[in-house]
């Protein structure tokens, strides 16, 4: 049985202080969708526009008050370490060669961040990747980041507002997308008791059902790249037995949790979404963006 641990704060409290101050970022993948590229560089940091595409991703992530950025990786994507690693050759290049805004940016990181790297010795699925920070995170709630998936808005990002609704009841989050039938048997569909369509924002789920077929899937929403956790889910992933390729799943840590009546809601999306872990993503992402340099 897992049980909540988290402290429940006053109203007053909940508004002054936010719970979430670390994002983990699992980028271990081999990224074999664009090789051969990524046999040399990192598919993390591809560009989108005339940026890589984590440093959206970290860029979101400091916009949401993240203080730490923990990034999992593999022996051979040292290069990611490098690229937040702000040294003075380095700083003094992006001073000279890049935009005001990217150098802003890179200041934001350099005073308001601190990052740490975790090598996941062998792919073993995104519950072992995650399960990799437990010693860093610790007893604290946090947030997950899928590098692949590039949420684009002009409001404040959905990251943001989950932190803030888990500063109020302490619940699980993650966002979910509408997807046509072409894409359910690639996500994770959420079930719920609740007329999904005709909420605006968050939906509370009873179960996830990973990449179902059509006729078996209990709505035609998915869950994507962003999720706020508690700690509990190490336990659930600890818990988690390894699926026939021998990978733990996020998905079922995050359903054993639901079943020891942990709430958990989705947050509907309301931002533009890439995947970025596509070519064709990856261009429609530098396409659009590349329109606002």
């Amino acid at each position: 049985m897992i049980k909540l641990k988290s402290k429940i704060l006053t109203i007053d409290e909940r508004w002054d202080k936010n719970l979430i101050e670390t994002a983990v970022i699992p980028a271990a993948g081999l990224g074999t969708r664009f090789y051969p590229i990524t046999e040399f560089i990192p598919k993390e940091l591809l560009p989108v526009a005339d940026k890589p595409c984590i440093h959206y991703i970290v860029k979101e992530a400091c916009n949401a008050g993240i203080k730490n950025i923990v990034i999992i990786l593999s022996e051979r994507k040292k290069m990611l370490k490098d690229y937040f690693s702000f040294g003075q050759s380095y700083v003094e290049k992006l001073y000279k060669y890049c935009s005001e805004e990217t150098i802003n940016e890179i200041e934001d990181f350099k005073s308001n961040l601190n990052f740490y790297f975790i090598n996941q010795d062998k792919p073993l699925g995104l519950g072992h990747a995650i399960l990799c920070a437990e010693d860093i995170v610790s007893k604290n709630p946090f947030a997950i980041i899928l590098p692949d998936d590039l949420l684009i808005s002009k409001k404040e990002s959905e990251l943001s507002r989950m932190i803030k609704s888990f500063n109020q009841n302490n619940a699980n989050y993650f966002t979910i997308k509408h997807l046509n039938k072409s894409e359910i048997s690639s996500y994770g569909i959420i079930s719920t008791d609740e007329d999904i369509n005709a909420i605006d924002e968050i939906v509370k789920i009873n179960k996830i059902v990973e990449k179902p077929q059509i006729q078996d899937a209990p709505s035609d929403y998915g869950v994507i790249g962003r999720y706020i956790v508690n700690p509990e889910i190490f336990e659930a992933i600890k818990n988690t037995k390894p699926g026939a390729l021998g990978e733990i799943q996020l998905t079922d840590s995050l359903n054993e949790m639901i079943n020891n009546n942990i709430a958990t809601y989705g947050y509907k999306i309301s931002s533009t979404r890439y995947d970025c872990g596509t070519p064709k993503g990856l261009s429609e992402a530098t396409y659009k963006l590349s329109k606002l340099i």
